[in-house]
């Protein structure tokens, strides 16, 4: 991501951020309208879940300059989402739902150029968080075993 498409999301996010609990609640009904059949995966609380969320995305979005220092932290979410039954599809359907939902909250402030930025940034953190996703831990090599 340029410099410039950095300062454009993170301008957004300002102007999200003060009602980030709100945000992630509507990226949610977007979502399960997108999909039904992804509600049961959500087994946390609505409010804890969309708590941890919205950290999630205030860290993350202020600190794009930085994402391969965070890179680690972001591919461990990816390493979690795989016990809740996350495929590297159900990021698509993400993107839509929180495209849609911030185009509806900052309205005439989601410009093309805001549009293409956040799709970027998107893009670079699900990759991300795919490799978490996809990374399967090696087992632990067994002890040499000496066979008389």
């Amino acid at each position: 991501m340029s410099s410039d498409e950095i300062e454009l999301v993170q301008r957004a996010w300002s102007r999200i951020s003060l009602f980030s609990n709100e945000f992630v609640r509507d990226i949610y009904q977007e979502l399960f309208h997108l999909d039904p059949r992804l509600l049961p995966m959500f087994t946390m609380t609505d409010e804890r879940l969309i708590d941890k969320v919205a950290q999630t995305l205030n860290t993350v979005l202020t600190s794009l300059e930085q994402i391969e220092s965070l890179r680690f932290i972001i591919r461990h979410l990816g390493q979690q989402h795989r016990r809740y039954g996350v495929t590297p599809e159900h990021f698509n359907l993400v993107k839509v739902a929180m495209t849609r939902t911030m185009a509806r909250r900052l309205g005439e402030h989601f410009t093309l150029p805001l549009a293409q930025a956040w799709s970027a940034a998107y893009d670079e953190i699900a990759a991300i968080m795919i490799e978490g996703l996809q990374h399967v831990p090696r087992a632990e090599a067994p002890a040499d075993i000496a066979l008389e």
